[in-house]
């Protein structure tokens, strides 16, 4: 018996399973086989215009030859400070702080490997900051770089220096994390500079909110909550990098950015390096006290001054407390003109 009304339990369930008429030949598939299907076709992915790469590109190259003609020029800290707050605003905020050479870097490498996964404007992207570091040093990061922007801001007049031993070993992470980068990209394609950005909530909420202005502008109700991205503790290692970078000036740019690493190689090498003029040294080492990134150090008995190249990132902050206008940028084309912008 109770294999009789399996069968016919199973019979049942046969007959119900398969149309018995034209008509349910002809019938068009419910709305849940209709979600189901799309739900299996793959979804596609929106590109933005190609317009948008353009402009991402010109505000780049704006705010480097800024820089690089402030830097040249010996200005103070302010004009530099305007120039990170345009970078903050608009690669950061505006564009979600994933518009940056930063990251940028393990595309680069993979693309080492395989040319076909890098677009152009990848590799324009990340080589225009270098080709800067090359003819007026470090100035992306002080004038692009949205990281960077936001340490420039929050950073102490006088903070407070690592001791010189410690300060050397910690300066070693970020060649161990270039190199941890390129194989992670070349291996398994691992983005490493973007997981290790702390200040990704900041740039993510922004470009949220900024989304949200877009759809009001166009009659589209915003979300009706304060739009926050990122859990309890991604804010909270955001407050302590923030609550760090008061005392302690750019800790990322220092000992976490791997492409800093780079951007040091091309201004060490370049064709403008700061120096420090002898004869109108007063060796009163303020210099030495205001640098955020501890590029100048004062030597012997003598207090002999010298700059970094290597770690120097153009703030103009040691041109603001030199008295004795010691600061200069020698070049090895002597009768090149710079154009003349007033320092105040």
């Amino acid at each position: 018996m109770p294999r009789a009304l399996a069968l016919v339990l199973l019979f049942a369930s046969l007959g119900t399973a398969f149309p018995k008429t034209v008509e349910d030949c002809e019938r068009p598939p419910t709305q849940e086989l209709a979600d189901y299907k799309e739900a299996l076709v793959p979804q596609e992915f929106l590109h933005e215009p190609f317009s948008w790469e353009i402009v991402d590109l010109v505000v780049l190259a704006v705010l480097l030859m800024a820089a690089g003609l402030l830097s040249l020029k010996h200005q103070l800290k302010c004009r530099f400070t305007a120039l990170s707050v345009v970078g903050l605003l608009y690669f950061g905020l505006f564009r979600g702080g994933c518009i940056c050479p930063i990251g940028a870097t393990t595309n680069f490498c993979m693309g080492l490997a395989a040319p076909e996964m890098i677009g152009k404007t990848v590799a324009v992207l990340f080589l225009m900051p270098l080709v800067a570091a090359f003819f007026a040093g470090r100035v992306f990061c002080t004038s692009a770089c949205p990281l960077g922007a936001i340490q420039h801001l929050l950073a102490r007049k006088e903070g407070y220096p690592i001791p010189a031993r410690l300060n050397q070993i910690l300066r070693l992470i970020p060649f161990v994390l270039l190199a941890a980068t390129a194989w992670g990209a070349l291996r398994s394609g691992i983005f490493l500079a973007c997981k290790l950005d702390v200040y990704k909530p900041i740039f993510f909420t922004g470009h949220a909110w900024f989304g949200q202005l877009g759809d009001l502008v166009h009659g589209t109700p915003p979300e009706p909550e304060l739009v926050l991205v990122g859990d309890l503790f991604i804010w909270l290692t955001l407050g302590f990098a923030l609550l760090l970078g008061i005392f302690v000036p750019r800790p990322f740019c220092r000992f976490a950015c791997p492409y800093g690493v780079l951007l040091g190689f091309f201004s060490k090498i370049g064709l403008r390096r700061r120096r420090i003029d002898a004869e109108s040294c007063f060796a009163c080492i303020q210099c030495t006290k205001t640098c955020p990134v501890q590029a100048i150090t004062a030597v012997g008995k003598n207090q002999a001054v010298k700059v970094a190249d290597f770690h120097c990132i153009q703030c103009g902050r040691c041109d603001g407390t030199c008295t004795g206008d010691a600061l200069i940028s020698p070049t090895p084309f002597p009768n090149t003109p710079i154009p003349n912008i007033g320092k105040n």
